[in-house]
């Protein structure tokens, strides 16, 4: 015999259900590297919790766009360059002439082609990795920081995320070397602490995501045209959908990480745990007139006086 469920379960689903979709009602969320992968996750993601969604990326971002208008959403995209300052504006300029005030920046960059151990890399590959994922995640708090903080002084919900990695956490044992790319998203987590500390005050909030394998277009080929990558990533692989469901979860309580998979646990545990060790053996000050007393006060920072007034 078939159970069906009582219709007060089915209404709380729906009210659930209703909840997702109205709880970024009418924001506007601007994504950067929206085309595919991730970003594309993200932004169809955003679209159905009821965001406006405008998507910028080196390539035609029109599929995506059109996903989301198939879903009952809004969306809009521009050809932009993380790496051109001018062209992060003129984004920047388009979406709010589009949707409005920026509620949500979601930083995310990727590409360079680097692999292997340091010594292996090719060097050309990864300056263009390091210039793509350090240098145009920092491009892209720069121009879109300011208008994230006139929407926070203005009374709305005000959100940055930095899209990182479990790469951003220590060095995953499961993988094979693929230095310079877990350097340059290492740095996702130095630019989310600095930029939390940045806006502090400002009311906006940041958040850095951390997925695994994440099945994206070009890893789910990947996977098929290898038996041993199927074996190998197979145990960790997240869709897009699930992993950018965690990731808006996670930006609206604001969770300063958002890991997404239990893999990660393990050695980013053992790599705090040995940050920590190695920090415990240095002497406790006493002195709570010390400059650097934990305080955070940088008024007293004796290098540069009066900078910071």
């Amino acid at each position: 015999m078939r159970l069906t469920q009582p219709s007060s379960c089915r209404s709380d689903e729906f009210d659930v259900h209703r909840r997702i979709e109205e709880e970024m009602k009418d924001w506007c969320v601007l994504v950067t590297g929206g085309a595919a992968g991730v970003g594309r996750g993200l932004a169809l993601e955003a679209a159905r919790r009821g965001a406006r969604v405008f998507i910028g990326d080196i390539n035609d971002a029109t599929e995506t766009v059109s996903l989301i208008k198939s879903e009952g959403g809004s969306a809009d995209s521009a050809i932009a360059d993380v790496l051109d300052i001018s062209s992060l504006k003129e984004l920047v300029r388009r979406a709010q002439d589009r949707f409005g005030a920026v509620n949500v920046v979601v930083n995310n960059v990727g590409g360079g082609g680097a692999s292997g151990r340091l010594w292996e890399a090719n060097p050309e590959d990864v300056q263009r990795t390091f210039n793509v994922m350090i240098l145009g995640t920092f491009n892209t708090i720069h121009v879109t920081g300011p208008v994230l903080i006139e929407t926070a002084a203005a009374g709305g919900p005000a959100y940055l995320m930095n899209v990182g990695s479990e790469h951003s956490l220590g060095v995953p044992p499961h993988l094979p070397p693929l230095s310079s790319y877990t350097v340059s998203k290492y740095t996702s987590l130095g630019f989310t602490d600095t930029a939390r500390r940045d806006f502090e005050g400002t009311g906006v909030n940041v958040s850095m995501l951390a997925p695994t394998w994440v099945l994206t277009e070009s890893i789910s080929k990947l996977l098929e045209s290898s038996e041993q990558m199927r074996t190998m990533v197979g145990p960790y692989g997240q869709s897009p959908a699930e992993v950018a469901a965690k990731a808006f979860d996670g930006l609206l309580a604001g969770a300063y990480i958002i890991p997404t998979h239990p893999v990660i646990r393990g050695f980013a545990l053992d790599h705090a745990r040995d940050v920590m060790a190695a920090v415990q053996v240095l002497p406790i000050v006493d002195d709570d007139e010390h400059l650097h007393d934990g305080s955070g006060d940088a008024s007293k920072c004796p290098v540069m006086p009066g900078m910071f007034d």
